[in-house]
């Protein structure tokens, strides 16, 4: 699963806390799951750091608080959609001029240039966000038909974590909890769709400028924090379920006995 908040981590070698380090070997959705199964607690450090730190917060949401607040102003699209892809280049510049990892960047570009080349395609405000539909619609599905066979996403997340894909499968609580989890990220999925998706088709039927901007700030308000709520869901589960495991663990007869 992406990292980024919207459809986009630090190291933390010079942060404090157990929950810091195991978040600083693997950013993203994997730092959670590892986190969580190390027994660490929630703390607003790693859930920052899980959806990719202030960087990639602004990364974020930068271009598209960029794009409607310049389409307000102008009502053009086309010249709205030129905001956000200067941004975006300047990101990436930027990294490449400080020789830092341009992954996160390069997602964020790509995504922007879609964006930005369907807009300029059609001159409909709203198609600026038509791109994100679909990379939501198709996360759920994923997840979904994950479930569906018995292999959720996060599941087989925690199975590559543990060092194997199909060990976890065989441990009750662990794969009940994986499905939860897989649940927590449809439902943030599909509650994007559920209320973007009516303000999408009210803009296509003549809802005028309105119903865009209202599409716009939908978009901005559902992305970061709902990326960080499933976070923390899944974060607070599987932290639930290291401490199940841990106590198993310790009542369970030694062969010795």
């Amino acid at each position: 699963m992406s990292a980024r908040p919207d459809d986009a981590s630090e190291g933390l070698e010079a942060t404090t806390g157990p929950d810091a380090r195991a978040l600083g070997s693997r950013g993203g959705l994997g730092g959670v799951v590892e986190a969580g199964m190390h027994g660490e607690g929630v703390s607003a450090r790693g859930v920052l750091d899980a959806i990719g730190g202030w960087r990639g917060i602004a990364e974020a949401l930068v271009p598209a608080t960029l794009y409607l607040g310049v389409y307000i102003v102008t009502r053009d699209a086309r010249v709205a959609a030129i905001a956000p892809l200067v941004i975006a280049l300047l990101a990436f510049g930027w990294r490449l001029i400080r020789r830092e990892p341009v992954s996160a960047a390069l997602s964020g570009l790509v995504g922007v240039l879609i964006c930005v080349a369907v807009t300029m395609f059609t001159g409909r405000g709203e198609d600026y966000y038509l791109p994100g539909f679909w990379i939501n619609a198709a996360w759920i599905v994923a997840h979904t038909v994950s479930l569906l066979v018995g292999w959720p996403l996060i599941g087989l997340l925690l199975g590559f974590l543990r060092g194997s894909l199909t060990e976890w499968r065989r441990i009750p609580v662990l794969r009940r909890a994986a499905k939860l989890c897989t649940v927590f990220w449809i439902a943030a999925f599909g509650a994007r769709l559920a209320v973007q998706l009516p303000l999408y088709f009210a803009a296509e039927r003549g809802g005028g400028d309105a119903a865009v901007d209202a599409l716009g700030l939908a978009r901005l308000l559902m992305g970061v924090p709902l990326f960080a709520l499933a976070a923390i869901l899944t974060w607070l589960v599987l932290s639930r379920v290291s401490a199940s495991l841990a106590e198993q663990s310790n009542t369970t007869p030694s062969s010795d006995d």
